[in-house]
């Protein structure tokens, strides 16, 4: 009894621990270069999604210039490891703190407004990175800096030739970037957080400072974010001011969206979906239809928006919580004593 107890206590962490092991398995079973660039960037684009669900899923800020903050920390990366010999796992630390500053700072000013005047304001910022990065000939202007090459391989460097090693540390910073997220969900930090969501005037009734937890998602939100860049940047070994493109935050948004945006769970899915379905798309008719992974982002979010507002992973949890009040009660008969 205590056994299944257990488990149905912990369901869902168990499920996502039992499918990262699965997932560590996919380099041996699929060793192809172009196969291993896809799962890389899969698990890329689910801990940017996952670090972006704290300002946008947990507070209901939605913002759109968390590729702008990737990018800062990729920057950051290449430039301690290229012209000072720091290290990507030291760098990753430096960039969490000053990406979560920095942006904490600037969109504090920001929280007060409502809705898409909020995420405008995160698209202004994201294209100002951009055009300063673009005329800072410190780290290469337009064209972007190439980081240093490191002739042999070392892990502490972050510096392989074989992409399997990439993605394992990708894959171990999810990990560690779910737990996290998920931490925060379950602590009164996250009811904090979604009951601001839910009705700030409620909130600050009840003693939670609106402006105050807002900082504090947005400083964790954009600083783990910042890490994924520095992993990135090490990964891609060249960086430029086109990871600070509007269509770069859309990626990190639109998987949390599909997945289900109040969910931890949710970037998890919705990433596992979208990356390869571009990536394939991409590979088979981007020559001949160009654009056509857009067309087919489009057409799944509406479908996502119109049917299941919650997301895929919304909708697996009120179905299951349909199904647990149905065995706590019994089927609802209609007048006729017919089962409904």
């Amino acid at each position: 009894m205590e056994a299944r107890e257990f488990f149905s206590k912990n369901k869902s962490i168990i499920v996502i621990v039992c499918c990262f092991l699965v997932s560590a398995t996919l380099p041996i079973v699929f060793q192809k270069p172009y196969i291993l660039a896809i799962l890389i960037m899969t698990v890329y684009i689910a801990g940017c999604s996952l670090a972006w669900s704290i300002l946008g899923g947990m507070i209901g800020q939605i913002s759109l210039g968390h590729g702008a903050f990737a990018a800062l920390g990729a920057y950051i990366g290449a430039v301690l490891y290229s012209f000072l010999d720091i290290s990507p796992w030291i760098s990753m630390i430096i960039a969490f703190f000053v990406v979560g500053i920095v942006m904490t700072l600037l969109l504090s000013p920001c929280f007060g407004l409502k809705g898409a005047y909020f995420s405008l304001a995160t698209i202004a910022f994201g294209e100002a990175f951009r055009n300063i990065f673009i005329n800072w000939e410190f780290v290469g202007s337009g064209q972007g800096m190439i980081l240093k090459i490191v002739r042999e391989e070392s892990f502490w460097m972050l510096a392989f030739r074989n992409k399997t090693h990439y993605f394992y540390v990708g894959l171990f910073l999810l990990f560690i970037l779910y737990l996290i997220v998920r931490y925060i969900s379950e602590s009164k930090l996250g009811y904090a957080f979604k009951t601001i969501r839910e009705d700030e005037g409620t909130a600050s009734a009840i003693g939670i400072e609106p402006q105050k937890y807002k900082m504090i998602a947005a400083f964790i939100s954009c600083g783990l974010t910042g890490i994924m860049g520095v992993f990135y940047a090490c990964y891609v070994r060249y960086i430029s001011p086109e990871l600070m493109m509007q269509n770069k935050s859309l990626e990190f948004v639109l998987p949390a969206v599909i997945g289900g945006i109040s969910t931890v769970e949710g970037p998890l899915l919705g990433s596992l979906i979208i990356v390869p379905l571009s990536q394939y798309l991409n590979s088979t008719l981007g020559s001949q239809l160009p654009g056509s992974n857009l067309v087919v982002y489009s057409i799944i979010l509406i479908a996502v928006v119109l049917f299941q507002p919650s997301g895929l992973f919304g909708w697996w949890n009120s179905m299951q919580q349909k199904k647990k009040l149905t065995l706590e009660r019994g089927p609802l008969l209609d007048a006729e004593g017919v089962e409904q």
